[in-house]
């Protein structure tokens, strides 16, 4: 009997450790998703050749976070060039664990031509 309690816990003890991966992963793509978008209005600016160098950043609210994510897109025209801008995309946001509260971050980045 001990040992089928043993088992039992492994299994369930697996189980949620599974849940709580898949649950952040599907947070993370949700973030990459929205960098994704930024980058692609860059380069939409870029073909309407508009697109000039700036900083924004902006939030985004989403159900299943603790709170908002902050991104912050970055554009800035290289120094050797005239047309090629660099596009980056940085996110925070909050995540909670059994062990407590920490920030997190991911980056995209790119380089048009507009």
């Amino acid at each position: 009997m001990v040992v089928l309690s043993l088992c039992a816990y492994t299994i369930m003890e697996t189980v949620l450790t599974a849940n709580v991966q898949s649950s952040y992963a599907m947070r993370r793509s949700l973030v990459v998703a929205a960098l994704q978008d930024q980058i692609e209005s860059a380069r939409g600016q870029a073909a309407a050749g508009t697109l000039s160098s700036s900083t924004q950043t902006t939030s985004k609210t989403y159900s299943g976070f603790v709170g908002p994510v902050s991104i912050t897109t970055t554009i800035a025209l290289e120094a050797t060039s005239r047309r090629l801008f660099d596009v980056s995309t940085t996110a925070t946001w909050t995540e909670t664990t059994s062990l407590g509260t920490y920030t997190d971050t991911t980056s995209l980045a790119t380089i048009v031509r507009q």
